[in-house]
């Protein structure tokens, strides 16, 4: 009798002993699948990033030649302080100076010229930030001649935003063949309204404004269209207009029609022009200067790699 419970007690312990060690697999099982799983994910995150960076990323041809950011109506230094800093960022470029003009043409300056091959960037900004644009065609020939008589610069890129485009135009028509003002080698507008904002030319195709310029024109455009052989042949022209896609033709403030017919001019005059519609979200009059996709074409023309 004693025997059998003795054994029967051997029976219980060993069953004991067996389910617990099924328990503690059973655990470990369930450790290396959380592993596995953690891992699994961590994977998918390194594939992602793998992806994303191996885009080839832009790289940029470094020059001593100042590139001047122009505002639009209104705008203030916050207006390109953005797109700058991702410049810099991405070591495109390197924000150099910030002139701020007076109406009587007086420049004051923040910052320190160094005159080095860092594609150096100088903001330029109106203290009467909504003047118009015959006015500050002469701001921007002051700026010019203050970099000509000071720094000794002979060779300038420009990049203006909405009616910062339209004036920095009006000054290539005006100025842009004087030899005692530096050179503008590339020019970018980004969103402006060369033809105003009239209406009327809604219902014409893109190629027909392309083929015989807008079925109406407004007053700046009329002279643009007298002043255009005018423009200087050795500066290269961006053109880049927003398309919310939304209906409105545009970029909310901007219609794409009036941003791109100053290529009718531009082509019938056989200067190197080129445009680019961007568009989604992103793609609003406001949004264009922060837009990642404007500033790689807006750097990929400035200081592209021969």
């Amino acid at each position: 009798m004693q025997k059998k419970v003795y054994f029967l007690f051997l029976v219980i312990l060993l069953s004991i002993v067996v389910m617990g060690c099924e328990n503690r697999e059973n655990t470990k099982s369930i450790s290396e699948n959380q592993t596995t799983n953690e891992e699994q994910s961590t994977n998918t995150n390194e594939k992602i990033s793998s992806n994303i960076d191996s885009s080839d990323p832009l790289t940029t041809n470094q020059t001593a030649v100042p590139t001047l950011f122009i505002h639009g109506y209104g705008g203030t230094a916050r207006s390109f302080k953005g797109m700058l800093s991702r410049f810099e960022e991405n070591s495109w470029g390197k924000n150099e100076l910030t002139l701020t003009v007076q109406p009587d043409g007086i420049i004051s300056e923040i910052g320190e010229w160094k005159n080095e091959s860092n594609n150096p960037m100088i903001q330029v900004l109106f203290a009467d930030n909504k003047n118009n644009e015959w006015n500050q065609a002469e701001w921007i020939k002051d700026v010019l001649t203050y970099l000509k008589t000071v720094y000794q610069i002979n060779e300038v890129n420009l990049v203006g935003h909405s009616m910062g485009g339209v004036s920095s135009f009006r000054y290539l028509v005006t100025y842009g063949n004087e030899k005692t003002l530096p050179i503008v080698t590339n020019f970018v507008a980004i969103g402006a309204p060369f033809n105003d904002f009239l209406s009327g030319n809604e219902e014409q195709s893109l190629n027909d404004l392309t083929q015989n310029g807008p079925l109406v024109s407004s007053e700046r455009y009329k002279d643009f269209t007298t002043r255009i052989k005018q423009y200087p042949k050795m500066t290269k022209m961006l053109n880049i207009v927003g398309n919310l896609q939304d209906g409105s033709e545009g970029d909310g403030t901007v219609s794409i029609r009036s941003g791109l017919s100053i290529g009718y001019l531009m082509q019938t005059t056989e200067m190197n022009y080129r445009e680019e519609i961007v568009t989604g979200s992103q793609a609003s009059h406001s949004q264009l200067h922060e837009n990642t996709q404007v500033d790689e074409l807006v750097a990929d023309f400035i200081w592209s790699t021969p």
